[in-house]
This record gives structure tokens, sequence and C-alpha cells, in this order.
């Protein structure tokens, strides 16, 4: 058997030496790569947080160039393209959920663009893929709850309103408990969700708009109104708040339905039944079509000139 002298092993020793230093100090550039790259990403995240999309955007490429491959990045410039380019947002949303389908920021993207287009079977899609990936996120059931809330299916919305409350309690999921309870007659069950909902103290409109409802649903107008008075206070110039508003004084003071009711009309009509009354008024008649506008134009002042005095005291605030 070949022998191996003192000399040799201390030589080898020697050789293989280096190998291991380039082990370590390629582990400790890894090290330092990722370090960065997180960095990056938390700057590009914070500049986000403060709604300087532009610069996020632009932070954001800058770091996919560098990281053409990376999902992680691909996703981060999906979440910087939503609020300016959606259709961008899709795209990158996309190419990283080919590289790694569990990247929750990819499905968030995807869920909310398709929610705001109501583009439904793929919204459905995306949030119980997120729901599947982040456990711990009440978000995916909280809007899945509406959208079945939308297509009538209660007995669905009140499981996806629970799961979303056992994960992280907040107001407007009880809020949004209390209208579905309301409307399946469980109206002790719909109070005591309120309870739970204006413990939160959230002061948010949309979240006194569902007290509101189930409120109304469980046959209270009164209650309604005062839930309605609090949200057109936080947030006068939202037109869905204004619209409920002026919904609300109708029930709650009946001589109010003959002021709203015309332009409450004139708003419930679909943008193409509106051109069709256009042309027929400037057809039969075109003094007709000039006081159709004129009431058209006028229906979103008097309803904020309504809400102004209502909340403001006066008809008019700058």
């Amino acid at each position: 058997m070949p022998q191996v002298d003192n000399e040799e092993r201390e030589q080898a020793t020697v050789n293989e030496q280096p190998s291991e230093t380039a082990e370590e100090q390629a582990t400790a550039e890894e090290v330092e790569a990722r370090v960065r790259l997180q960095e990056a990403i938390h700057h590009v995240n914070e500049l986000y947080q403060k709604q300087r999309y532009q610069e996020a955007l632009e932070e954001a490429m800058r770091l996919q160039q560098q990281y053409p491959e990376h999902p992680t990045v691909m996703a981060l410039t999906a979440v910087v393209h939503k609020p300016v380019a959606p259709d961008q947002a899709l795209y990158w949303a996309s190419e990283a959920l080919k590289r790694d389908t569990r990247l929750p920021d990819a499905w968030r993207v995807r869920m909310s663009i398709y929610y705001e287009r109501q583009e439904w079977p793929a919204f459905e899609t995306a949030a119980r893929q997120l729901a599947a990936v982040t456990e711990e996120d009440p978000t995916p059931h909280l809007l899945l709850a509406q959208y079945q809330l939308r297509k009538g299916a209660l007995d669905q919305a009140l499981l996806s309103l629970e799961r979303s409350i056992d994960i992280e309690p907040a107001g407007i999921a009880y809020a949004t408990y209390s209208y579905v309870l309301a409307q399946l007659k469980r109206y002790p069950e719909s109070r005591e969700a309120e309870r739970n909902a204006l413990a939160w103290q959230e002061r948010h409109s949309y979240t006194l708009m569902q007290l509101a409802w189930a409120a109304d649903q469980r046959g209270e107008p009164e209650r309604a109104m005062q839930f309605m008075q609090d949200a057109i206070r936080l947030n006068p110039e939202d037109n869905q708040v204004r619209v409920e508003y002026m919904d609300a004084l109708q029930k709650s003071h009946p001589w109010f339905r003959f002021v709203w009711w015309p332009a409450q009309m004139l708003q419930k009509l679909s943008p193409w039944i509106l051109v069709i009354l256009w042309a027929a008024f400037a057809i039969i008649q075109p003094t007709l079509l000039i006081a159709f506008i004129v009431l058209h134009v006028s229906t979103y002042w008097i309803s904020r000139g309504f809400v102004n005095w209502k909340v403001y005291g006066k008809l008019w605030v700058s």
C-alpha cells in the first residue's frame, strides 16, 4: 500500500486550504448580496408606503434589471406598478408566479386588481390562492365575503367573515358580519356584531356604512341614519357615501323622497340608457333635452350641496 510521508501530507493540506477559503469567501459574498437585496426591497416598500409611487417604481425597475429572474423582485415590481399601471402589475405578478407559485404579494396584486375590475372568476381564484399561502392574512376572506354578498351567497359570506374574524378581529369585518346576520334575520347576533365593531373604534366611513345597512335591515331607520351621518362627516366627498346618505334620509324623512326622487332616478340609470334618452329628447323636443341635461348635471351638485348643508351648515364649502 503506498505510503504518504509527512511532507506529502503537509503539502496536501496546504493545497486544500485555498479551496476552503474560496468557499467561505463565496458564502460571505452570497450573504452580503442577500442583505443588500433585502435592504433594497425594504427601501422600495418604504417609498410605496409613503405613496411615493414614481420613486418606488424607478427603484423597483432598477432592481429588476439587476435581478432579472428573481421572483421576489418580480412580485415587488408588480406591487409598485398596481397604483399607476394595473396591466403591468398583472404582467409582473404572472411572471413571478411562473417561477414561484407561493408568492403572497403576487397573488395579492392579482386579487386586488381583479376585485376592482369585477372580474369575479379570476378574483376568486387569486383570493383562494392567497388564503392558501398566507393563512394569517384575513384580507382574502374579507374580500371573498364581499363578493359572496354581491351574488347573494349569504351563508358562504358568513363563513368567510367568521374565518376573517378568527384570523384577525377588526371593525370592518364585524360590521360586515352584522350586515349579513341582519339579512339572515338573526337580529340579536347582528346587534352583538355591531357592538363588537364599535368596540374597535374604527373611524372609517365604509365600516359605518355597513353598520347603517345592518341597522336598516333590522328595521331601525333612525340608527341607520345615525351611522350614515357619522360616515358622511368622515368622508363627505365620497360619491357612494353621499348616495347612501341620501337613501337613509329618504327612509327617515319621507318628505325628502319628493325632493330627491328625480335626481336619484337619474343616478341609477346606466350610461347607454341616458344616451338613448338624450337622443329621444333631441328628436322630440330640444327644450326637453336642455332640461334633461341641466337636471342630470345638477344631480351631483344637489347631493353635494345638501351634504355640505347637513355636515358644515352651509351649501358651499371650498
